[in-house]
């Protein structure tokens, strides 16, 4: 399993600002976030109830219902829908698909039918069997409405999909104390790992990709996930979508999208998570003893777009690097997110081995505000190596004097920073830190902007408050007031990437200018 270590970053580029990553195109890759309220679904429906069932009845009614999931899942065909309707309970069991499903529109699904249904890993947890919900090469999987709890064991997974297929929905479910540990505060080794959802493709080519993953809608929290993630897309995983879920309470990262790792058996070529959207989810809590943990971290995926997220409280607020040496993560951009109050850095960008980079990357549209609430010497902005970063368009409102810092002993070439607001504790553009160590600091905005090492840096930044509707912690209303002076005074002639939408989900670019921090205004 993937090691922690440091969660470093990198991306931007502003010749490319109109530039998308792939994009997950496939009508799967959708949902409205409801759990399914009518009481049949696509193909044959079988019932599931662990008070009245037994596993000897057909299962095509409420009055002959089955009394475990697997037994109903043993009943589908391989390439036919079917849908598993699960009445309220508790099941102590761990299910497996052994089918895949007929298509998008056809899948295999198993379903919350009207109540809460738990999947209750504790009495389970003797084999070798890791994982509550195991979809293993398997295509057209629709999970739905599940809560998955109390899997307390050495790697523990509570929905592990692995090898290689298309089509994976996991919607509006809820993981908690899952663990290698029941402890939130226990320090791990890297052996200890665990995952509350866990994709991993395994496949030898691009065409044996793990795609169309959807994960949306979901809760997790309260899981010792040790040296691991609580959700990660690791290996060949390719078009995917995570969104608007809720992640908390985990003492390591929230969301990864990984590469470059050998346990998972992929080739070079196609080891990496890419063409995936991760937006609109919130994160917080998500802090390791052991490393800087970040909300959402890239670790050598490539072509993807994080948008729209709010993360706050984490060891840092976004993360973007690669961790193994000689590999580069490519076209990460980071846009439209609220990230505030995090322990260390808002976002560190950029590798931290000597010869990997993250290249041609943007961070744009972004609001930070009030980060590294450890204390000491950090900004709200951290950069290690990058080629082709372009930051633009960001409020950068630091608790301290210190904003940008190009952490010593990297490189950021080919880097454009400009239309950033920048605000400190100071409340003056003469006590500002702009700190690029051997390549020279700079402790006021006027000399940063008159400098030639980062050539026309912030050449149009400006210095001021951003006027946030309400600027106090823990709990900030970071959109902005109707006078604040990052209204229409972003790049101009921005064009909203496809796709891309403000914070709260509306037009990026209204009236005839994009604001500056990540709430696009009417005003």
């Amino acid at each position: 399993m993937k090691k922690l270590s440091l969660f470093l970053v990198s991306a931007a580029l502003l010749a490319g600002c109109n530039k998308s990553v792939v994009k997950p195109t496939s009508p799967a890759l959708g949902s409205t976030g409801n759990v399914k309220s009518s009481l049949t679904g696509p193909g044959t429906n079988y019932y599931v109830n662990t008070s009245t069932g037994s596993d000897s009845n057909t299962g095509l009614s409420t009055s002959v219902p089955l009394k475990t999931i697997q037994a109903a899942l043993n009943k589908t065909t391989a390439g036919a829908a079917a849908t598993i309707n699960v009445l309220p309970g508790t099941y102590y069991e761990r299910i497996t698909f052994p089918n895949s499903g007929a298509s998008s529109a056809a899948p295999i699904t198993v379903v919350n039918d009207g109540g809460t249904v738990i999947i209750d890993g504790s009495t389970t947890n003797t084999g070798s069997n890791a994982n509550m919900i195991t979809v293993a090469s398997k295509s057209y999987i629709s999970i739905n409405g599940i809560t998955i709890q109390n899997n307390i064991m050495a790697y523990a997974n509570g929905i592990a999909v692995t090898g290689s297929g298309t089509n994976v929905d996991i919607s509006n479910c809820t993981v908690d104390n899952v663990g290698w540990t029941t402890s939130l505060t226990a320090v791990p080794s890297s052996s200890n790992n665990a995952h509350a959802i866990f994709v991993e493709g395994t496949g030898a080519t691009g065409a044996l990709a793990y795609n169309n993953v959807y994960v949306g809608y979901n809760t997790i929290y309260d899981c010792a996930t040790g040296y691991s993630e609580a959700l990660t897309m690791a290996g060949n995983v390719s078009n995917f979508l995570i969104e608007h879920n809720v992640v908390h309470d985990i003492p390591n990262i929230g969301i990864d999208m990984s590469g470059h790792y050998s346990y998972t058996g992929a080739p070079d070529s196609v080891n990496y998570a890419r063409g995936g959207n991760v937006n609109y989810n919130t994160v917080y809590n998500c802090v390791s003893q052991v490393a800087t943990s970040g909300g959402i971290y890239v670790d050598g995926g490539s072509y993807i777009n994080i948008q729209g997220n709010t993360s706050y409280a984490n060891g840092a607020g976004i993360t973007v690097g690669c961790e193994n040496n000689g590999y580069t993560a490519t076209e990460i951009n980071v846009r439209d997110n609220f990230i505030y109050n995090n322990v260390t850095a808002g976002i560190i960008y950029g590798s931290n081995q000597a010869s990997s980079k993250v290249t041609y990357s943007t961070l744009s549209g972004n609001t930070f505000y009030d980060n590294f609430s450890q204390g000491g010497y950090g900004g709200e902005v951290e950069y290690q190596n990058t080629d082709h970063l372009n930051v633009f368009d960001n409020i950068i409102q630091s608790r301290s004097n210190v904003v940008v810092i190009a952490l010593s002993g990297y490189t950021s070439t080919n880097l454009t920073m400009d239309y950033d607001d920048y605000y400190t504790l100071s409340a003056s553009s003469g006590t500002i830190t702009f700190d690029f160590g051997t390549a020279g600091g700079w402790y006021s905005f006027a000399n940063f902007q008159a400098q030639t090492v980062i050539p026309n840096a912030e050449a149009h930044g400006l210095y001021n408050i951003p006027g946030f509707v309400t600027a106090s912690l823990p709990t900030p209303n970071l959109h902005l007031s109707s006078t604040s002076v990052c209204i229409n005074a972003g790049l101009p002639g921005y064009v909203a990437a496809t796709g891309e939408l403000d914070i709260d989900g509306q037009a990026r670019v209204q009236n005839s200018r994009v604001d500056i921090g990540a709430d696009e205004t009417s005003y």
